[in-house]
C-alpha cells in the first residue's frame, strides 16, 4: 500500500531526473493561472492540461483561474496550490516582503504587450510628459506599470511628470481611450491592428524592441513546499512539459492554431482563419520569441529589472532576485530533452 510516508521515502532513494510515479495513485496537482489565455498563454496551458499527464503519473490538474495576478502570489505565499503562473513583480515584492517563494522557470519569454496612443496628441515618449497627457494602466505596482516606467527610463524621460492612472482591466482602459479620456493604455500586440480601425490610434512602445530581458509572468513555488523531493520532481516535469510544449508551438504552425483554437479564451478563437493565427504566430515565435527551448532562467539578467522594480514601487532599495531565482530544476528538464 502506497502511503504519503512510502512514497516519500522511496523519493529520497530515486534520482531527481527521474520522472514522478505515484504506483496505483494518480497525483492531482493543484496549479492557479492567469484568467486571461492569449496566444502567448497557450504553451504553458498545453503543458499542465496535456504534455504533463504524458511525462508522469499524473491525473488532470487542478486549475484555479485568477483575474489579478497579485492574487495568485497571494495564495501560494500561504502554501494553498503545488504550482503557480504569476507575474514577476508580485512575486518579487511578497520575496521582498519576507515570503519563501521560488521562481523555477518562465511561463513564457519577453511580453505581448504594447502601449497603443492617441497619436493625434502622443506622437513620442516626450509627448507623455505634458500636463494634459494621460496614460492609462490596471494597477499602481504591477507588471504592466513596471513595463511602462522601465522604457521611460531607458530613453531619459522624467517619470515625475509623467501622469498614470489606474483604471482596472482592458475592457475599462479601451473605452477610456476611445473616448480620449486617456492617452495611453496597454493592449495585447494582436489587438493593435483592431484599434487602428477604430481611430488615429498607433502602437508607441513594443517592449520587446526596448529590452535585453523582460519576464512578465513566471512559474513558482513555495519554498517549504519545495524542500520535498518528490515535489522537486514534479517542477522538473513540469519544466520538461513547458519546453516541450514551447518546441512545439515554435516549430509546428499547425500545432499552435490547434492549440490557440481549443485553449484561448477569446470568444471567437474557434473560429479564427489560419491567417490570423499565423500572424499572432509569426508575432509571437520570431519577433518578440516568447517560446524559447532552452528557456532563460539566468539570475543576472532577473536583478536588471531592480532598478525598475524599485521606480513602481515593487521593491525597496537594495532587493534582489538572489534568493528568488532557483534554476537546477529547469537545467535538468533540459538535460531531459538533451
Amino acid at each position: 500500500m502506497l502511503t504519503r510516508r512510502t512514497a516519500i521515502a522511496a523519493a529520497f532513494t530515486t534520482p531527481l531526473g527521474s520522472r514522478v510515479s505515484f504506483g496505483s495513485t494518480r497525483r492531482t496537482l493543484k496549479v492557479m493561472s492567469n484568467a486571461n489565455v492569449a496566444g502567448i498563454h497557450v504553451p504553458g496551458n498545453v503543458a499542465v492540461r496535456e504534455i504533463l499527464q504524458q511525462i508522469g503519473d499524473y491525473a488532470p490538474i487542478d486549475l484555479t483561474r485568477m483575474e489579478k495576478q497579485a492574487n495568485i502570489t497571494q495564495v501560494l505565499v500561504g502554501g494553498g496550490p503545488d504550482i503557480v503562473d504569476a507575474d514577476t513583480p508580485s512575486i518579487a515584492a511578497a520575496a521582498n516582503a519576507g515570503a519563501n517563494l521560488k521562481i523555477v522557470g518562465q511561463f513564457y519569454a519577453s511580453v505581448d504587450l504594447v502601449f497603443a496612443a492617441n497619436a493625434d496628441v502622443v506622437t513620442s515618449l516626450q509627448d507623455l510628459t505634458k500636463p494634459d497627457v494621460v496614460c492609462g494602466i490596471n494597477t499602481p505596482g504591477d507588471t504592466v506599470h513596471a513595463l511602462l516606467l522601465g522604457v521611460l527610463m531607458k530613453h531619459g524621460i522624467d517619470i515625475t511628470k509623467v501622469n498614470i492612472v489606474a483604471l482596472g482591466g482592458s475592457s475599462a482602459r479601451m473605452r477610456a481611450l476611445m473616448a480620449k479620456r486617456v492617452h495611453l493604455v496597454p493592449i495585447h500586440a494582436d489587438q493593435a491592428h483592431d484599434v487602428a480601425l477604430q481611430g488615429n490610434y498607433k502602437p508607441l512602445i513594443q517592449p520587446w524592441t526596448e529590452y535585453d530581458f523582460w519576464s512578465n509572468e513566471v512559474w513558482a513555488v513555495n519554498g517549504k513546499w519545495l524542500e520535498n523531493p518528490d515535489n522537486q520532481r514534479v517542477v522538473v516535469d513540469v519544466l520538461e512539459a513547458q519546453l516541450r510544449a514551447n518546441r512545439s508551438a515554435t516549430n509546428d504552425f499547425s500545432w499552435f492554431a490547434g492549440m490557440f483554437r481549443k485553449y484561448s479564451n477569446d470568444r471567437d478563437a474557434a473560429h479564427w482563419p489560419d491567417d490570423r493565427i499565423h500572424d499572432e504566430w509569426t508575432l509571437l515565435t520570431k519577433e518578440i520569441k516568447a517560446f524559447p527551448e532552452p528557456m532563460p532562467l539566468d539570475l543576472a539578467a532577473f536583478n536588471t529589472l531592480i532598478p525598475i522594480y524599485e521606480k513602481a514601487g515593487i521593491v525597496s532599495p537594495g532587493a534582489s532576485f538572489d534568493s528568488l531565482i532557483e534554476p537546477r530544476f529547469l537545467a535538468e528538464a533540459q538535460k531531459r530533452l538533451g
